[in-house]
C-alpha cells in the first residue's frame, strides 16, 4: 500500500478558492462526503478540533503546505484528499502564512497506525525536489493523482501498520475477497488462501485486488497461496470465509499447521460450525490449543465483480462473535477489534448459531423464486424483488420456529426484523417492510441458478441443525422441514442425511443443561464420536 491507494482522486480540488482555513477544510471535507459518503459535520468538526491543538502548516521553500488531519467518526477507511491554490489560502496567524498545497487526511480509529504512516509519507514527499511544484501545475484531479503516483515511484510500499493484527483469510469467494481487501486497506498484513488456483491468478498477478463500494482502493496483499501451511504461518487470526459445507474440509487442511494462541474464526459459523471445527482440530492436532470462534453472520454484503475485483455493498454496524468455550470471548475480541471494531461480544456459540438469519432468508427466498431464477438467470434484486408479501409470510413462519427452538435451549434469539435493525438500521412494522427498507440489499442480484449455496449450504448447515435440535427437544418445525424436503427433491439430494444433525454435532441425547455446559466450557462425560460427514458434502468457495 502507498499514499496513492488512499487518495480519493475525485475529491481533489485543483485551484481551490477559500477565504481561510475553515472554508478550505469545509470544501475538502464536502468533496469527500460527496464521493465517499462520510459524515461531513462529524469529520469537519474533528479536523477543526485537531487544528486548534496545533497548526498543521509546514514551511516549504517560500510557501507553505497544510496537512489538516484527524481520527474522525463517520469514516470507513483512511482517506486522503489534496487541493492546490497558487495565490495561497490564509492558514496561520501571520498574514504571510498562506497554504499553496493542502493534504487532508482522515480515518476511523482503527486506522490510527496507518494514518501515522500516511502523514510521514506526505512529509517525505514534500521534501522531494519538484513534488510540490508538480502538484501546483496540475489542472485536474486526475493530474493531482498522477503527480502523487509519479513521486511515489521507487519508494517502498508501506509495511503493515504497527499494532495491527496479522490475518490469514481462508477463501477467495465474495466474502473472502471483501474481507481480505478491507483488512489490507486498514493497514493489516493479509495472507489469502484458496483451495483452487484460478481464483488467485488475477490477484497474484497484480499483488492485490481492487475494492469498490463502502471502502475503495487497491488492496495490496502479503501472500496469495493454495498451500494451507504457508497461508496460516505467522498469522494471528485465521478468518475462515467459505461455505459452511466446507468447514470440515478447511479444518482438516489447517489442523496440522495451527499453533497455540492462533484465533480461528468462522465467518459465519451458520449453525453448529464452531462445535464441528473445534472437534476436528482437537482430534487431528490434540497438542495445539488454538482459539475457535464463530461470527453470527458475515460482516459484508459483497460480490466479486471481475477477477481480482470485489464490491462491498455494505459493512454491517455490528456482528456478534462468540468463542467455544464462551469464557474465551473477552480474551480474543480485543485482538479482532483492533482492525474490525464492528465485532461485538456474543453470548455463546448457541446464540450466534441461532441468530443465523441466513437460515430464514436464503433457502426460502431461493426456493420460492426458483422459477424466476431459472427463467431470468437471476436478473432481479434478490431481496427487494424476491421478497413479496406471500414470500415474507413464509419467512416469518420459519423465523418463529427458529426463535422457538432457541427458546427451548434457554436462548433469546433476535427475530429477523430485530436483526435487520441491529445490522443495517433497517426498520419496519413487518419483516417485509424492514427488508424493503434495507439499503444494504439494494443492487444485490439473485443467484443465476437454483443450484446455489443459498440452498446447498444453508439447508444442511442452517435449517437441518435447527430442525434436528427442535426434534430432539420436542419443538415442531413444519415450515423448516417443508423447505428441507422441497430442496432435497429439487436437487435430488438427501439434505437431512448430509446436514448437521444432532448426531453430527455430537450433542445427541444431551440434556439442555449439558448442551449449555458444553458451550461455556464445562467438561462432559466422554461419548461415542459421531460419524464423519460424507466427503461429497464438502463445498467450494462461491
Amino acid at each position: 500500500m502507498n499514499l496513492g491507494n488512499m487518495l480519493v482522486v475525485e475529491a481533489g480540488l485543483a485551484g481551490l478558492q477559500a477565504a481561510g482555513r475553515e472554508g478550505a477544510i469545509a470544501q475538502m471535507v464536502g468533496a469527500l462526503a460527496q464521493q465517499r459518503g462520510v459524515d461531513q459535520a462529524a469529520v469537519q468538526r474533528a479536523v477543526e478540533q485537531r487544528e486548534q491543538l496545533g497548526s498543521t502548516l509546514i514551511v516549504h521553500g517560500e510557501g507553505y503546505v497544510a496537512i489538516p488531519h484527524a481520527i474522525a467518526p463517520g469514516c470507513r477507511q483512511l482517506m486522503v484528499a489534496v487541493a492546490t491554490s497558487r495565490p495561497g489560502i490564509p492558514w496561520g496567524v501571520e498574514p504571510g502564512q498562506r497554504a499553496n498545497l493542502v493534504f487532508l487526511v482522515v480515518g476511523p480509529a482503527e486506522t490510527h497506525a496507518l494514518y501515522l504512516l500516511a502523514l510521514s509519507r506526505i512529509a517525505r514527499l514534500c521534501d522531494t525536489a519538484g513534488f510540490v511544484e508538480a502538484l501546483l501545475a496540475a489542472a485536474t484531479p486526475a493530474d493531482l493523482a498522477r503527480a502523487v503516483a509519479g513521486a511515489e515511484e521507487g519508494l517502498e510500499p508501506f509495511a503493515a501498520a504497527e499494532g495491527m493484527p496479522t490475518f490469514c483469510v481462508l477463501g477467495a469467494g465474495n466474502g473472502g475477497m471483501a474481507m481480505a481487501g478491507h483488512l489490507a486497506l486498514l493497514g493489516c498484513r493479509v495472507n489469502l488462501f484458496n483451495r483452487g488456483e484460478p481464483r488467485l491468478e488475477a490477484i497474484r498477478g497484480r499483488g492485490g485486488l481492487d475494492v469498490t463500494g463502502e471502502v475503495e482502493g487497491f488492496a495490496t496483499l502479503n501472500l496469495m497461496t493454495t498451500e494451507p501451511g504457508e497461508a496460516v504461518r505467522g498469522a494471528e487470526v485465521l478468518m475462515v470465509v467459505v461455505p459452511a459445507t466446507a468447514h470440515r474440509d478447511i479444518a482438516r487442511m489447517i489442523a496440522p499447521h495451527v499453533k497455540d494462541g492462533q484465533i480461528v474464526i468462522l465467518n459465519p459459523g451458520r449453525t453448529g460450525g464452531a462445535l464441528e471445527v473445534a472437534r476436528i482440530l482437537r482430534e487431528l492436532n490434540p497438542a495445539a490449543h488454538p482459539f475457535v470462534a464463530e461470527a453470527q453472520t458475515l460482516l459484508y454484503a459483497s460480490r466479486v465483480t471481475n477477477p481480482g475485483q470485489v464490491r462491498i455493498f455494505a459493512i454491517k454496524n455490528s456482528v456478534p462473535l462468540a468463542s467455544l468455550p464462551a469464557y474465551q470471548t473477552p480474551d480474543i475480541l480485543p485482538v479482532i477489534r483492533r482492525a474490525l471494531p464492528q465485532f461485538v461480544p456474543g453470548d455463546n456459540v448457541l446464540k450466534t448459531s441461532f441468530d443465523n438469519i441466513g437460515a430464514v432468508f436464503h433457502p426460502a427466498i431461493t426456493l420460492l423464486n426458483a422459477g424466476r431464477i431459472e427463467d431470468t438467470h437471476g436478473d432481479f434484486e434478490f431481496y427487494h424483488a424476491g421478497v413479496t408479501p406471500a414470500v415474507a409470510r413464509i419467512l416469518e413462519g420459519i423465523d418463529q420456529e427458529r426463535v422457538a427452538v432457541a427458546a427451548a435451549l434457554g436462548i433469546r434469539a433476535n427475530t429477523a426484523r430485530e436483526w435487520l435493525y441491529l445490522a443495517y438500521d433497517a426498520a419496519g412494522r413487518t419483516l417485509l417492510e424492514a427488508i424493503q427498507a434495507n439499503k444494504g440489499y439494494g443492487g444485490i442480484k439473485a443467484p443465476n441458478t437454483a443450484l446455489h449455496r443459498y440452498i446447498t449450504e444453508d439447508v444442511p448447515c442452517s435449517l437441518v441443525p435447527i430442525a434436528s435440535i427442535g426434534e430432539m427437544l420436542g419443538v415442531p418445525t413444519p415450515n423448516m422441514r417443508a423447505i428441507i424436503q422441497l430442496a432435497s427433491e429439487m436437487h435430488d439430494a438427501d439434505y437431512w442425511r448430509l446436514g448437521r444433525t444432532v448426531e453430527q454435532l455430537g450433542i445427541q441425547g444431551l440434556s439442555v443443561q449439558e448442551i449449555r455446559f458444553l458451550v461455556v466450557g464445562a467438561d462432559l462425560p466422554r461419548r461415542e464420536a459421531p460419524a464423519p460427514l460424507p466427503a461429497d458434502t464438502m463445498g467450494e468457495e462461491p
